[in-house]
């Protein structure tokens, strides 16, 4: 039995539309592919040789022009680079990356110095020590001062004191003229009576020791009584004074020890009689009753007993070099005066 026959299709009767059917397969879309990640090089790897020939023949403006010189061999850096490679490969940022160039023992050693040279500031220059005069240089002595300069030298350190000295008495008597003479070495017959409470003071120097006596005169009329305190209290002497030609201030002087112990027990007591100027003209009997009354008031209080004279400046320094002499234990050379009818000054037998 014969088999079937299958019709046989001419190619050449197909029309052109059929024909191009035929020929072009239907077209498959295809996914981006996403740009080339760019590599690094390893450090020791050339650049390619056409890679060299596509920069070297790139119009830019940032690349320079290729001299002579330039095509003489050069040293190469230690990561295999020459020169020229090493700067047309870091030209190009687009495509390749440089890598961080590590540097030498010696550039690394240079740059340490470099930094430290900068930042280095010499000592400041040591004081040389004077020689001694001997031949051998181990033996060491100590500076001496006289050989540095003025500057250099340690002044001597000052002491400073203070001696509180309290003035109480009835008013009129010199309280005020006495201080004033003292301290200013001026004397006024004509003073301004007290009201409250005088205060002047008056530095002396001994043995680079400062000395300030704070002398604290109190008006005498009873209403100011109320501010012995502040005359007596912390007072390293205190000086009961009374005039000598009125025989009624010296016997006030009991009164007023009395009121000025009570605040200040510790305090050195001083007896002394103002204007011997004027009670040295007094008959000589007057003159040994007052003394011999004073005497026995000093005796009483512990005191030491002074006549003295602001306006002919009678033992007015004597009295604080003596209060000075008893507040610090010192020896005092001043001679004594025990006669009557002359200015008396006893004061070491207390």
């Amino acid at each position: 039995m014969d088999a079937p026959q299958q019709p046989v299709t001419d190619t050449t009767t197909l029309t052109d539309q059929q024909a191009s059917q035929v020929q072009q397969p239907p077209q498959v879309q295809q996914a981006p592919q996403p740009p080339p990640q760019e590599q690094p090089l390893p450090q020791e790897q050339q650049l390619p040789q056409e890679h060299q020939q596509s920069i070297d023949h790139t119009p830019s403006e940032n690349f320079r022009m290729v001299s002579t010189e330039d095509t003489k061999p050069k040293p190469s850096y230690h990561n295999g680079y020459s020169s020229d490679s090493y700067a047309q490969y870091s030209s190009r940022p687009a495509e390749y990356s440089m890598p961080a160039r590590q540097p030498t023992p010696q550039e690394a050693e240079q740059a340490r110095l470099t930094s430290t040279s900068i930042n280095y500031q010499p000592p400041p220059p040591a004081m040389s020590r004077p020689s001694s005069g001997l031949s051998s240089g181990t033996e060491r002595h100590p500076t001496s001062q006289q050989h540095l300069e003025p500057s250099q030298r340690n002044p001597p350190a000052k002491n400073s004191v203070v001696i509180k000295v309290g003035m109480v008495g009835d008013a009129q008597i010199g309280k005020t003229s006495l201080m004033v003479k003292y301290v200013e070495g001026n004397w006024d017959e004509d003073y301004i009576q007290t009201l409250g409470v005088n205060f002047m003071e008056k530095t002396i120097s001994i043995r680079n020791t400062e000395i300030t006596f704070s002398i604290w005169d109190l008006g005498g009329q009873r209403e100011f009584v109320n501010m012995l305190p502040l005359v007596c209290n912390d007072a390293v002497a205190i000086l009961f004074m009374f005039d000598l030609t009125r025989k009624s201030t010296l016997n006030s002087i009991k009164e007023w020890y009395r009121q000025g112990r009570g605040f200040n027990k510790t305090a050195i007591p001083f007896l002394i009689g103002t204007k011997y100027d004027h009670f040295v003209n007094f008959p000589r009997e007057d003159q040994e009753e007052i003394s011999i009354q004073a005497k026995r008031f000093a005796r009483a209080m512990k005191a030491s007993l002074i006549f003295s004279s602001t306006s002919h400046s009678i033992n007015v320094q004597k009295i604080f070099k003596i209060v000075l002499a008893k507040a610090f234990d010192l020896k005092c050379t001043i001679p004594e005066v025990e006669n009557i009818g002359e200015p008396l000054l006893l004061y070491k037998s207390v």
